[in-house]
């Protein structure tokens, strides 16, 4: 075997899914499996391997006929990175059955990491746009506060620029579909956080990984101390699993606002069944 065709000897399983979606509860509960490694912090390093990959592989043969011979061998050449990074980082984590991985930012690479990792499978968190974007508009505030300048900040309260922001994360889910449609798993954020054990089962299936003794009142656990985020961490980060944020988007957005979001996001609400605001429960806007 060729070191092109080496293939890790352990599973490999990626945790995607927009910023705001809850992607970090979703690795905590894959995390807290007996044959996994810890909690990590998101795999950058990663990300900009398969970046590169991404961009250069749709350059023309010119362009690449200085570095590579054609684009088989820069996919060569990135695998046998790939493959010495992830060994590295597996043995990192003291050797696991099941290597947990998670950057948001990856998610819209996941179709190029799926041809260069063939045997990767992807667990992509989803959760209601509304509440999403209610969640960004407070990240957004926190780094204003701060100084930091983000797309959530210069999108200001934009709901058509804070919902393209979130829908950017999943524009490549649909060729993912096409292309490895039985290694992606969808988790939706309301059913991981209100009823865990509902798909469980179908979640032990698709990932290998055993549940029998997950408990939903266990905080976070990393694999190194891991430092404040004063822009992203919310009061129940690393704690233990709470509903508490589901339907915040009600209290957040006028009547207005929520309108446009789900007008925006209306195909993505359809496809993982999130009702429409019949708005007879929100509050009244005011002048």
């Amino acid at each position: 075997m060729t070191s092109t065709e080496r293939e890790t000897q352990f599973n490999i399983i990626f945790v995607g899914g927009a910023m705001r979606t809850g992607t970090s509860l979703l690795q905590h509960t894959l995390c807290s499996t007996p044959s996994t490694n810890d909690m990590m912090f998101e795999c950058h390093h990663l990300t900009s391997h398969v970046k590169t990959y991404a961009q250069w592989r749709n350059k023309s043969d010119r362009a690449l006929a200085d570095f590579f011979d054609g684009l088989e061998e820069l996919k060569g050449f990135t695998k046998i990175q790939l493959d010495s990074l992830l060994t590295s980082i597996h043995r990192q984590q003291h050797s696991p059955r099941d290597l947990i991985l998670k950057h948001p930012e990856l998610t819209p690479l996941f179709p190029a990491v799926a041809e260069l990792l063939p045997n990767a499978k992807f667990v992509i968190m989803v959760r209601d746009p509304r509440d999403v974007v209610s969640s960004m508009l407070v990240v957004a505030e926190k780094q204003k506060k701060l100084g930091r300048s983000s797309n959530m900040v210069a999108a200001q309260r934009d709901m058509k620029k804070l919902t393209h922001i979130f829908l950017s994360f999943y524009q490549s889910v649909q060729y993912l579909m096409k292309v490895a449609r039985n290694r992606v798993m969808f988790v939706k954020y309301e059913t991981l956080v209100t009823d865990p054990d509902q798909f469980f089962p179908d979640l032990s299936a698709f990932t290998g990984l055993d549940f029998s003794t997950f408990n939903k009142d266990a905080d976070w656990v990393y694999t190194r101390l891991r430092g404040k985020n004063d822009s992203f961490d919310t009061k129940i980060r690393g704690r233990s699993i709470s509903k508490d944020s589901i339907g915040n988007y009600k209290s957040s957005l006028s009547n207005e606002e929520i309108r446009q979001i789900e007008d925006y996001a209306h195909d993505f609400m359809k496809t993982f069944k999130y009702s429409l605001s019949t708005f007879s429960e929100l509050k009244a806007d005011t002048d």
